[in-house]
């Protein structure tokens, strides 16, 4: 997954900082040999309701489960020979905000249970196997209600020539590790510099592992223990180009070019925006990114293994990547779950169609217990007394509003007096106190403690104190 901060921290960053170099032109031309994907109509606009520019933005970072280009005794060629198409392995979202000169990334579960536009609910990562980058940007944005900017995607031979690029990534390894479905395997402990195969085999590791007091110990975290080692990764492995020289236009050419076809971008993405990007990033510290994951829970689904979102737990980690004002709460920060309470037939999908059209994100459809409802519902979870309000406003028809702590997102349960929506919402009511909202810390791979620990969960096997890789 490195693939990627290589290539937005090192096409956002890199290219930008060929540019700032001075050549100019030289940059240009080589910006221009980059693959692109057309979905600049699905992607958000990075400007506000007034028009006015907003400088921070989100970028899709993907990585493709296709074994195209690798070595057929790759072991995860051998793994892949029946994918058909493109499937995302690995999904982050990069939040670069100049103003700040601060980068946040979050990392998405691929079992991430969601509602799918156009294909009912389903995994997260089966959105651009059905409907290829634009389905998958369209989904992030209908669900999480985050906005998409730009979108990066790298498979797995780009991913090679990244690490490989960079020569290798240095990883602390208390204990020798292996996974025999990725093709992992550290037989000793220490820093071990990880080349092309043995770092694809640590970021895709869902079977990790470690070998403690004579026998092999398995991860049970499965693909959020994943998560983890993806973010470790991905610090580790910025530093390592830090290291090798990025920052020098000669060094930084040479890597372009060994990257040039490693990743597709976006069809908006241009110069400009890379190059003033790459001039206010220039010092950026690989060790001040912050990472975060989103709190799930398991369950199954048709007796398959999926991870379900908690919603209320999430809301602040998402408002993050949400809005330069996190603050501020907006339609796309709340997320509608729409059930038909008359039987009338697609009610529901009709009315969750145009929550959607006015911004909010989506939270599946469906019946509700009881039919024969007369005034529309809209149930939710205390305390989110201002978003179930928002969704009041926006009704063609006065619903009531009913506090319920059996329901996660905001449900509108549809009544006979279903109206639909107004053109624009009523306006909102005078705020009685300020409000004050806490952020989440995020969770971050430093180098002064063994394990850890934040609200959003732990970082394990990070570098003693007595230890200096690189």
């Amino acid at each position: 997954m490195l693939q990627k901060l290589v290539i937005i921290t090192n096409v956002l960053a890199m290219v930008g900082f060929l540019f700032a170099a001075g050549s100019l032109a030289y940059g240009y031309e080589k910006y221009g040999q980059i693959p692109r994907v057309e979905i600049g109509e699905t992607l958000s606009v990075s400007e506000d309701d007034d028009g006015r520019e907003v400088i921070a933005e989100n970028f899709l970072i993907v990585g493709v489960d296709s074994a195209a280009g690798l070595d057929p005794d790759d072991p995860v060629a051998s793994s892949r020979t029946d994918v058909a198409g493109l499937r995302s392995d690995t999904m982050m979202i990069l939040r670069v905000d100049p103003t700040s000169t601060r980068a946040a990334l979050l990392s998405l579960p691929r079992d991430l249970w969601v509602p799918i536009p156009g294909h009912g609910n389903g995994r997260i990562n089966e959105a651009i196997e059905l409907g290829g980058p634009e389905l998958l940007v369209e989904t992030i944005q209908a669900y999480l209600g985050i906005p998409v900017n730009h979108y990066a995607q790298v498979d797995f031979h780009g991913f090679g020539r990244l690490v490989n690029a960079i020569d290798g990534v240095e990883i602390w390894f208390p204990n020798p590790v292996r996974d025999q479905r990725s093709g992992l395997d550290v037989p000793e402990p220490g820093c071990i510099t990880l080349d092309a195969r043995n770092a694809l085999g640590f970021v895709r590791s869902r079977a990790y592992q470690e070998y403690i007091d004579g026998r092999w110990r398995t991860d049970p975290t499965g693909d959020l223990g994943r998560i983890r080692r993806q973010q470790q990764f991905i610090i580790a492995a910025l530093e390592r180009a830090v290291d090798r020289g990025v920052r020098n236009p000669v060094t930084l050419d040479e890597l372009i070019d060994s990257t040039l076809d490693a990743v597709t971008i976006d069809d908006t993405l241009d110069g400009a925006d890379l190059l003033a990007l790459g001039r206010e990033f220039r010092r950026f510290d690989p060790a001040s990114l912050d990472v975060y994951q989103l709190p799930v829970v398991d369950d199954s689904v048709g007796g398959a293994a999926v991870l379900r979102l908690v919603t209320q737990d999430a809301e602040q980690v998402l408002d993050i990547f949400r809005s330069s004002d996190p603050t501020q709460l907006g339609e796309e920060s709340v997320r509608v779950r729409v059930l038909n309470g008359t039987g009338e037939p697609g009610q529901a999908s009709s009315a969750s169609s145009e929550l959607r059209s006015a911004g909010f994100a989506l939270g599946g459809t469906g019946d509700a217990a009881r039919l024969g409802v007369e005034r529309t519902e809209i149930r939710h979870p205390a305390g989110s007394e201002a978003a179930a309000d928002l969704v009041r406003r926006w009704l063609a028809a006065d619903a009531e509003l009913v506090v319920d702590d059996a329901v996660d997102d905001i449900t509108v349960v549809t009544g006979t007096d279903w109206q639909g929506l107004r053109a624009e919402p009523l306006p909102a009511p005078e705020p009685s106190e300020e409000t004050v909202t806490t952020l989440p810390a995020p969770t971050t791979t430093i180098d002064d403690e063994t394990t850890t620990t934040t609200a959003l969960g732990t970082v394990s096997g990070t570098i003693p104190d007595d230890v200096v890789c690189g």
